[in-house]
């Protein structure tokens, strides 16, 4: 797999609220290394690891697209459902 630099900030992450988990009663313990903290009952993710490895991810998508793997989307949040059917759509992938 090659390494590729991506282009992600952390400032945009947080724009998109990517540091937002879930609630504190809704977690699991091996979670606890990517958790930064705890406010108002949400636990709040370390950007840090996550931007890296969102990078390593992006890699491995961009691996198997350039071999003309095929790819499922899945989306599990109602809110999000027009986006990621659209997302899904534009990227030619199966919908879940």
């Amino acid at each position: 797999m090659t390494k590729r630099y991506w282009n992600i900030g952390l400032e945009e992450m947080m724009r998109a609220g990517v540091h937002f988990g879930h609630g504190t009663r809704k977690w699991n313990p091996r979670m606890a290394p990517y958790i930064s903290a705890k406010r108002k009952g949400i636990h709040i993710i370390n950007l840090t690891r996550t931007a890296r490895f969102l990078s390593e991810a992006c890699d491995l998508v961009f691996d198997a697209a350039s071999k003309g793997k095929q790819f499922l989307i899945v989306g599990t949040k109602n809110k999000a459902a027009d986006l990621v059917s659209r997302a899904a759509i534009r990227a030619r992938c199966h919908l879940c």
